[in-house]
């Protein structure tokens, strides 16, 4: 097997930053530390004749020079952050060398940037060539993709995105309908040339979710909600899951024949912790299925799943109840997704913290353990993930003697 070791050193604000890289890694720090720029080298590095090949198909000169291509794939303002002392690699793979020869293979890595509400512009998603050419690829290339999907026929003849019988699990899709769309359905609307997403609720939907923001919505017909009329929250998801749509196809068809990775620049955005529960189902579904994961995130939440299933696979009780208690941790009893509580004990998960300490000084620190009890302030602080609740844990218990 390949080496997974990004070793990338002397860029931007990387000092010096090794991830190992496991069947899902995590990455968690304050903003403007590297954690999109690691998972991007990670992408340049495992699809590099791809991105080439599809940069010179939309008019870019071939790349000649050291960093030109990597320059060009971060977007507008990197160029000026290599210098002589930069050094990109994945295990011993030069990541940083001339172009060479494109490849005519498909990608392997499907990369959802943080910038994913931009790929829908007033509900429907622009081509690669629509952005300008200082833009970051990870964001024209996913906005690309879900284009493409419309195309082969997503949502044709009014069919609901979501919910869809023919895609997810039951429990999976049940947990996205009460966290993020209280009894809408994601639909695509086409007026003559015109097509726009919207989210629609039926009459029927909204007088048995009276509790719901559906059951508040007051019509004697349906009604349906263009994008920017949506709540943050499901601006944020619809893209994601759309996204995800294309590495978890319905039917028998387990993965996507060519994408081995899947990358996801904060999961979070939007959420409430019950939505952002649901997007780690996803997640888990995906590790299931068999692809690699690497997520950046700022939510305790996600650590906190990740600390679970750590001291779940440690346990000395029976494995199927370490399953089924991590389910019930998923807020999803039961036994529908017992096979993924079982997978997910059984992978490889690796957690970093990417930082500048007090006195300034970058460090990018394997806090896989998540140990509370460790000397090592990074290790048990999650990377400062859950450094401020223990900052008011502590005045609480002060003020209380």
């Amino acid at each position: 097997m390949k080496s997974t070791l990004l070793h990338v050193k002397r860029f931007a604000q990387i000092t010096d930053a090794q991830i190992e890289f496991g069947d899902l890694t995590v990455l968690v720090g304050p903003q403007a530390t590297g954690k999109s720029l690691m998972l991007q080298f990670l992408k340049l590095a495992l699809d590099r004749p791809v991105i080439s090949r599809s940069l010179w198909r939309t008019g870019f000169p071939r790349f000649r020079e050291q960093h030109q291509l990597a320059a060009t794939f971060l977007g507008e303002g990197y160029e000026k952050c290599f210098n002589s002392q930069t050094r990109a690699s994945l295990g011993t793979k030069n990541i940083l060398r001339q172009e060479g020869r494109s490849s005519g293979r498909k990608p392997r890595v499907f990369f959802i940037p943080a910038q994913r509400v931009v790929s829908m512009a007033n509900g429907w998603p622009k081509s690669f060539a629509e952005y300008g050419p200082g833009d970051p690829f990870v964001v024209r290339e996913f906005s690309q993709q879900i284009f493409e999907a419309f195309g082969r026929g997503l949502g044709k003849d009014g069919a609901p995105l979501f919910p869809n019988p023919d895609r997810l699990k039951a429990p999976i899709r049940k947990s996205i309908e009460q966290s993020i769309f209280h009894g809408g359905s994601l639909v695509l609307r086409q007026d003559g040339a015109r097509k726009q997403l919207t989210v629609r609720y039926s009459r029927r939907a909204r007088s048995l979710n009276r509790s719901t923001v559906s059951g508040r919505l007051q019509s004697k017909g349906d009604v349906s909600l263009p994008f920017l009329e949506w709540s943050a929250g499901q601006r944020e998801f619809t893209p994601l899951l759309l996204g995800l749509y294309q590495l978890l196809p319905g039917g028998k068809v387990s993965k996507h024949p060519d994408y081995r990775w899947a990358v996801i620049e904060e999961p979070e955005m939007g959420l409430h912790p019950k939505g952002i529960n649901s997007v780690m189902l996803l997640v888990f579904e995906l590790l299931y299925r068999g692809y690699k994961v690497a997520i950046s995130t700022h939510a305790p939440y996600v650590l906190e799943l990740v600390w679970a299933i750590q001291r779940l696979r440690e346990s000395r009780i029976p494995k199927k109840k370490r399953a089924a208690l991590l389910l019930k941790a998923l807020d999803n009893p039961g036994t529908a997704l017992k096979k993924v509580a079982a997978t997910l004990l059984k992978k490889r998960i690796k957690v970093y913290a990417l930082t500048f300490g007090k006195n300034g000084k970058y460090s990018c620190t394997d806090i896989s353990s998540l140990d509370p009890s460790d000397e090592n302030e990074q290790i048990s602080g999650w990377g400062g993930v859950s450094s401020l609740s223990g900052l008011v844990s502590e005045a609480v218990a002060k003020g209380a003697r």
